[in-house]
């Protein structure tokens, strides 16, 4: 009895992991690039329980850090703006044109003045300053050695260098390049198996702007490769008649310094002021004397015309006319004596003022005993 249970149990058991076996073989495998329904639930499953189980490890464990990533420094473009000052300026250009062919560079771009103006009046040399402004290519590998040469050549007044990377925009461009090509050639493949006329000109419309589009990611890549190989110089070379030293931080600690420093400041600018009203009067003097000298001419030029009219209007005495004699009209009133009498009183005014007796005359009586002495 014991020995036929167990043989049953057996069977049970076989039958069992028979079905098992046979439902795992009746699951189609997905093909590369393919996955069906239950390979999705089955792998959603998988990603939680392997979730959950990271979890329940990252309350175990402490957080480390991932190690940065080293920069890449492959497509670097260095450029550098300077500012020199020079006393001779042609000895001190030819010396930088020498730095420049001895470091196998090229000047891209230049600008140069001699100082005087655009009109034709000419200058004299002393009045001229020189200057220059250029755009100077050289290796990046001699970019270092090329900038301190440079500025030996002169004072430097002024330095600004920066670098720019462009390593992962190369890196993009050339990834996108990729692709664009392939997909190039597939569009080649398509034009050599198409026999539609129809399909084989959206083809080639299809295959023109992929090639346009090759092309200007090839050209981007080419101005960063030439920018990385050759560094930017921006070079301002300026003649001047002599070096001007760095400004002296005046130290104003104490009331006694700052006054004093008030006061000597006041006073170079009132002479820097007169100075300045010097130049402008001797700028201005020889107009205000022309305006002069004709506003002179202009005044004795109308005395004289007013000295003539005057003896012409005596020589030539305009004729007395007759005054006109006009009629006299008739009054518009009658005269008092034509008037009514009107049958009222006239009224009277104040009493006029007594009269005082008149003095005798002492002077005429004092003459008249002269003349009869």
């Amino acid at each position: 009895m014991k020995r036929s249970l167990f043989l049953l149990a057996l069977a049970g058991t076989l039958s069992l992991t028979a079905c098992g076996s046979g439902d795992k073989q009746d699951t189609p495998r997905p093909r590369n690039g393919e996955f069906t329904v239950g390979s999705y639930a089955d792998n959603d499953n998988t990603a939680a329980e392997s979730a959950d189980a990271e979890n329940n490890d990252s309350t175990a464990m402490d957080y480390k850090q991932s190690e940065p990533k080293l920069i890449d420094t492959k497509m670097l473009v260095y450029s550098c703006d300077m500012s020199i000052d020079v006393l001779d300026f042609d000895k001190s250009l030819d010396r930088i044109h020498e730095l420049i062919s001895s470091y196998n560079g090229f000047i891209e771009s230049e600008v140069y003045s001699d100082g005087g103006s655009s009109s034709q009046w000419v200058y004299s040399d002393d009045e001229k300053w020189k200057s220059l402004s250029a755009v100077i290519r050289v290796p990046s590998a001699s970019y270092d050695s090329f900038c301190s040469d440079i500025e030996d050549v002169g004072d430097l007044r002024r330095k600004n260098a920066s670098v720019e990377n462009l390593s992962t925009e190369y890196s993009d461009l050339k990834t996108t390049l990729a692709i664009y090509e392939a997909k190039e050639q597939r569009y080649l493949d398509l034009l050599e198996s198409v026999k539609n006329e129809s399909d084989a000109i959206q083809y080639e419309n299809e295959l023109t702007d992929i090639q346009i589009q090759i092309a200007t990611l090839k050209t981007r890549m080419n101005t960063i490769e030439n920018d990385v190989a050759y560094s930017y110089i921006n070079l301002s070379v300026n003649e001047v008649r002599k070096y001007t030293d760095k400004p002296v931080v005046k130290k104003t600690d104490t009331f006694g310094q700052r006054l004093k420093n008030t006061a000597s400041e006041t006073w170079s600018s009132f002479l820097e002021f007169l100075e300045k009203l010097l130049f402008v009067v001797i700028r201005v003097l020889p107009y205000l004397l022309l305006f002069g000298i004709i506003a002179f001419i202009i005044v004795k030029l109308a005395k004289l015309i007013s000295k003539l009219a005057e003896k012409y209007r005596a020589k030539h005495p305009k004729p007395v006319r007759p005054a006109p004699v006009y009629m006299q009209a008739p009054p518009m009133y009658p005269a008092p004596q034509q008037m009514p009498v009107q049958n009222r009183a006239p009224v009277q005014g104040p009493p006029p003022p007594p009269k005082e007796k008149a003095a005798p005359n002492v002077d005429k009586a004092d003459k008249k005993d002269d003349k009869d002495a």
